[in-house]
């Protein structure tokens, strides 16, 4: 503790970008001994190569200038939460061998889902849905792809036959059977997670391009509509729909409501990937998105770990029938103790083990929990706020500027799009590199990377970093006005 005390006070001193110019791969690699060490070495010898040897070699994620990818924010308590749950050990194989583990998940995937305004069956004391926590909203789109797959199966196989009412044989043909002709749609914003679980999975992608209108990149529902079309007329069979709220490009959304009667008469499985802006669903002007998504989807899932305050792994997943995850993953032995069937589970007995692929499941519902007590719903919306506050304040500045910058998209949370202006299609890359290099004065360094859209590059400023201060946006502005202003007169 006395360590990671000294990491954060130093934090902002340090440099963002991971290296200094002559780092490359194997740096410390040579730093550490070819082979175990054959006997123990005394702990302040181990915690002074932690300090000294690999923390100066990583990227600081809760660098108050970090502002790459999406904030990935942790914070006293989760930190506190995971001490606790690698102190507690605690392997989460079933309800008996941990009873509270399970069932803290279940009232805090409740509490999650009350929090955005979510009800109905997407929790777990309705007896049909409910929520539990992942790793990442990669393995819960890749679970969720695998589970859509069995589900269309069933229906070609056999029907509208209930799954409990299928023999093991027919069970298993629904897990083997040829699925290359299963589709899922998605739109070019989508996550690279959602065509690797579509692999996973082993269907086939069919990738349908956004429409930019009113400065929001949006799949349309007639485009979807054309796309099934002509997958049937070449026999292939829809069979899963993936919708974004808050793409990671641009933090873009679907307008998911409007799928509603396609996915009805396709059915269709629809997951909403909602990784990084579904926090926002806390916000009481934002709950009528998630109750719209919640009324089409067939699950969801928003991440704990980017703007959540809960630390990494945590992303939260639900699902309106819990049956169909359990079709494809429950599995037992006579070397576990006792537990109820699936039949005979209701709310605080459900076997997570059953829901997805892992067996063995760390305590995390414990870290969220402190997190929810800690802060309480009006601090983790005050956090939010802030963000965006912070990201609207960008957005005006920058439209002062319009010979300057330009705006490719509509944001409205805490991600800003920018390119600069210019007839040299390398101007916002210089920028870039420039911001992140600091010109070789790291107190003038900012980590964020360039992205594409629509083949031109443009910067993706996350903002929502806990440690950012008001003097740390100031100073961005300053830079960035400055590099972009040099950069877009040559």
């Amino acid at each position: 503790l006395q360590l990671l005390s000294r990491y954060f006070e130093s934090i902002a001193q340090r440099r963002v970008p991971p290296r200094d110019p002559t780092l490359r791969p194997g740096d410390l690699a040579r730093e550490i001994p070819a082979q175990a060490p054959q006997e123990a070495r005394p702990f302040e010898r181990i915690l002074h190569d932690v300090e000294q040897v690999i923390f100066p070699k990583l990227t600081f994620w809760q660098h108050p200038r970090f502002l790459a990818y999406f904030p990935a924010n942790t914070s006293v308590p989760a930190i506190l939460g995971d001490t606790l749950v690698s102190g507690a050990g605690v392997v989460g194989l079933q309800w008996a061998s941990s009873p509270a583990a399970t069932e803290l998940e279940v009232c805090v995937m409740d509490w999650l889902a009350q929090m955005i305004g979510v009800g109905g069956d997407f929790l777990h004391t309705s007896g049909k849905g409910g929520g539990l926590i992942q790793n990442t909203a990669g393995e819960a789109i890749a679970n969720m792809m695998v589970c859509a797959r069995v589900k269309k199966q069933r229906e070609v196989l056999f029907g509208d036959k209930d799954p409990a009412e299928l023999t093991e044989e027919q069970q298993e043909e629904t897990y083997y059977a040829d699925s290359s002709k299963f589709v899922v749609y998605m739109s070019d914003q989508t996550h690279f997670s959602g065509p690797k679980a579509v692999r996973v999975a082993g269907m086939r992608r069919h990738t349908i391009p956004t429409r930019l209108e009113d400065g929001v990149l949006s799949l349309h529902v007639e485009d979807l509509r054309q796309a099934i079309a002509a997958d049937r007329a070449k026999g292939l069979v829809p069979t899963a729909l993936q919708l974004n709220f808050g793409t990671t490009n641009t933090c873009s959304n679907d307008d998911v409501a409007s799928f509603a009667a396609v996915v009805r008469e396709e059915r269709l499985w629809l997951h909403v990937d909602a990784a990084y802006a579904g926090a926002s669903w806390i916000l009481p002007e934002n709950q009528g998105v998630a109750a719209q998504i919640a009324a089409v989807a067939t699950s969801f899932n928003f991440n704990g770990s980017k703007w959540f305050l809960c630390g990494f792994d945590s992303a939260f997943l639900w699902v309106r029938d819990r049956r169909l995850l359990q079709a494809v993953f429950a599995a037992g032995a006579a070397y576990l103790a006792p537990e109820q069937t699936l039949a005979q589970q209701r709310v605080y007995d459900v076997e997570f083990k059953d829901w997805s692929v892992p067996l063995g499941r760390r305590f995390r519902s414990l870290r969220v929990w402190l997190v929810i007590n800690y802060f309480g719903v009006a601090g983790l919306q005050q956090h939010l706020r802030t963000s965006i506050a912070a990201a609207s304040d960008l957005r005006q500045r920058l439209a002062q500027h319009p010979a300057l910058f330009v705006q490719p998209v509509r944001t409205e949370l805490g991600l800003v799009v920018v390119r600069v202006v210019s007839d040299d299609p390398q101007c916002t890359q210089r920028v870039a590199d420039r911001l992140l290099s600091g010109d070789g004065d790291p107190a003038q360094a900012f980590l964020l990377y360039p992205s594409q859209l629509h083949g031109q590059t443009i910067l993706r400023i996350a903002l929502g970093g806990v440690l950012t201060t008001p003097d740390d946006l100031d100073a961005f502005w300053a830079r960035l006005l400055l590099v972009a202003r040099e950069e877009a007169a040559k």
